[in-house]
């Protein structure tokens, strides 16, 4: 069976106008979806956690985060069919492009691939959005590649321990999608090449996961400065 894509929109924005640019482009994907080969949509934004956010941003000493992200899984096939026809470009450009509903296209930027699911389970409790970014060594490749074969398995091998419900990757893979998208005015900045989505919860309390959760940390911020860039890289609480 084909496996969907995910495009992520990442949005910013004033914030008077998320409320209704979120309403309005949902209205837009209920109408225009299905033509354009959307199968799901999810607009989720930090509005209600400004100051989690900040100390969060000053504490991992990242950058400032979007105001806004758009979910959208998409079925590739349909999608680059709808591409190729003016009367679903327009829908494209009346669901999600960006002047319209007054996000800044500069900085709002798109990047779309296959989701790795690290962790399988319940989309409970404290959800976190990481848009990651390489150090300046490594070439984007490679950095997907540590991101995703090492980084990934490496955190979610002691998902239990950490709290860690639900853990999903995507990587940019289709940049030529994403041109044709840009085109039509969704977001023209350079995405960063990871984005990555975590539920977390209460970590168990026990001697013995306490043990295993500071191996943990210690290992997982040892690799985290092997390839992470974490100035041009952003966190978002939702």
């Amino acid at each position: 069976m084909e496996a969907n894509i995910i495009l992520v929109h990442g949005i910013f924005t004033c914030s008077e106008a998320l409320a209704s640019a979120a309403a309005a482009r949902e209205k837009a994907i209920a109408e225009h979806g299905k033509a354009l080969g959307i199968c799901g949509y999810e607009w989720v934004s930090g509005r209600g956690k400004k100051l989690a956010n900040r100390l969060l941003q000053r504490a991992r000493g990242t950058a400032r985060a979007v105001d806004a992200v758009e979910i959208i899984e998409l079925n590739e096939r349909a999608v680059r069919a709808s591409l190729a026809h003016d009367s679903t470009r327009m829908y494209w450009q009346e669901a999600l492009s960006c002047a319209p509903y007054g996000i800044d296209t500069a900085r709002s930027f798109i990047l779309i691939g296959t989701p790795r699911q690290q962790v399988e389970g319940p989309p409970k409790g404290q959800r976190l959005l990481w848009f990651g970014q390489g150090l300046s060594e490594l070439t984007e490749a490679e950095f997907i590649e540590h991101y995703t074969g090492h980084h990934g398995p490496l955190v979610a091998g002691y998902a239990q321990a950490l709290g860690l419900r639900r853990y999903r990757q995507i990587p940019s893979e289709r940049g030529e999608l994403c041109d044709s998208l840009r085109e039509l005015g969704l977001g023209q900045a350079i995405a960063p090449p990871v984005f990555a989505e975590l539920f977390m919860g209460a970590p168990p309390l026990r001697p013995a996961s306490l043990r295993i959760r500071r191996i943990a940390n210690r290992k997982i911020g040892k690799d985290e400065k092997r390839h992470i860039d974490f100035s041009h890289s952003m966190l978002l609480l939702v």
